[in-house]
């Protein structure tokens, strides 16, 4: 979680958060410590149960139009701070204070201009008191995986508490109060449950489904199959063309593999250029020709990257039965890759069914 909190959190917040992570802050003066970000920078102090802005960064005043410091945050006219950002920054500051954790966020507003801006927030406890505010614009950015997309779409919706040990220890609303209409509840969802870059289930969500299924077929008596199926020499596209060739890669698979499946089959990327197929009702003879065809249907692919030569795909599949002895989806999973081992060793581009 530190790795990811590290790939999403504005550098400049993380200099911030790190500057005050080496303590006596009580002894500090915040704005003296914290000069180097002294524009988008904001000092908090307690006044009267209130909450008064005793610095105000430049880059507030420049979107705002006014310099507030010295400003009572509640008496502020609605124009500069409406009633749900006052409402949402006397919880932040209440919060602080309460546990003496740092909060962090993102917003998207106005701010004076004509398009929306996306910025990250860090709310500091410093002492006497005091809360240091940090806050920067940051650029639009694709998700560069699932995790981080994540990450991303919760701080969004979501004041999260930083732990010490530079991870994310809590959700300071829960993520239904928050969540304001179903559309962001299903984008969560969405992202929980699939792999950003091939659009199929991630592990997490391809066991759950396959789960479902081997337990329909348990009590009901009828047969299940897995597929393992592992694209070839993956590391070789990779060093060769680079990473997004790759990616075109395990796209180009994954559409083939589309094509090829039932509608009620289940596909899943289970690892980097692993993937898994659950087929409901089918037993194993069943499974090898849908292996098979699957095989096939990938060996006839070629692949165009932005830049190098076309090249072909390769796939090693391993295909295992549901036994009366498996209660769950990773003893049927661990018997498919045994096959895949043996297909692998035995010149990949091969099916082959557990012993």
């Amino acid at each position: 979680m530190r790795d990811l909190v590290a790939r999403v959190m504005d550098s400049r917040l993380a200099d911030l958060l790190a500057r005050w992570r080496q303590g006596g802050m009580d002894e500090d003066d915040p704005a003296a410590r914290f000069a180097g970000h002294a524009d988008h920078l904001l000092v908090i102090e307690a006044e009267d149960g209130a909450n008064r802005y005793a610095h105000y960064g430049k880059a507030f005043a420049d979107c705002f139009g006014n310099d507030l410091t010295g400003q009572v945050i509640h008496l502020l006219p609605p124009d500069i701070l409406p009633a749900d950002r006052r409402f949402m920054l006397e919880f932040e500051y209440g919060f602080v204070r309460r546990s003496g954790r740092p909060l962090w966020r993102s917003y998207t507003a106005l701010f004076g201009r004509d398009l929306p801006q996306t910025w990250q927030r860090l709310v500091l406890p410093a002492g006497k008191g005091r809360l240091v505010v940090g806050a920067y614009p940051v650029a639009d950015y694709a998700p560069d995986d699932d995790g981080a997309a994540l990450l991303r779409l919760v701080i969004d919706r979501v004041p999260v508490v930083l732990g010490d040990d530079g991870g994310v220890e809590d959700m300071a609303l829960s993520l239904g109060a928050f969540c304001d209409t179903s559309r962001h509840a299903a984008e969560l969802e969405e992202l929980a449950s699939r792999d950003s870059l091939t659009g199929v289930a991630n592990r997490r969500h391809f066991e759950h489904l396959a789960g479902l299924e081997l337990d329909h077929a348990r009590r009901m008596g009828r047969s299940f199959a897995l597929l393992a199926l592992d694209i070839d020499h993956f590391k070789r596209i990779n060093d060769t063309w680079g990473h997004a060739a790759g990616d075109e890669a395990l796209k180009a698979f994954t559409n083939a593999c589309r094509v090829g499946l039932r509608e009620y089959d289940i596909l899943g990327r289970v690892g980097g250029e692993e993937f898994a197929v659950a087929l409901p009702n089918t037993g194993l003879d069943g499974a090898r020709v849908i292996a098979e065809r699957l095989r096939a249907a990938v060996a006839e692919l070629l692949v165009h990257p932005a830049k190098g030569q076309f090249f072909d795909l390769t796939v090693s599949i391993g295909v295992a039965q549901l036994r009366e002895t498996d209660t769950n989806v990773a003893s049927l999973l661990q018997r498919a890759d045994q096959a895949l081992y043996r297909a692998k060793h035995g010149g990949r581009n091969r099916v082959v069914t557990q012993e």
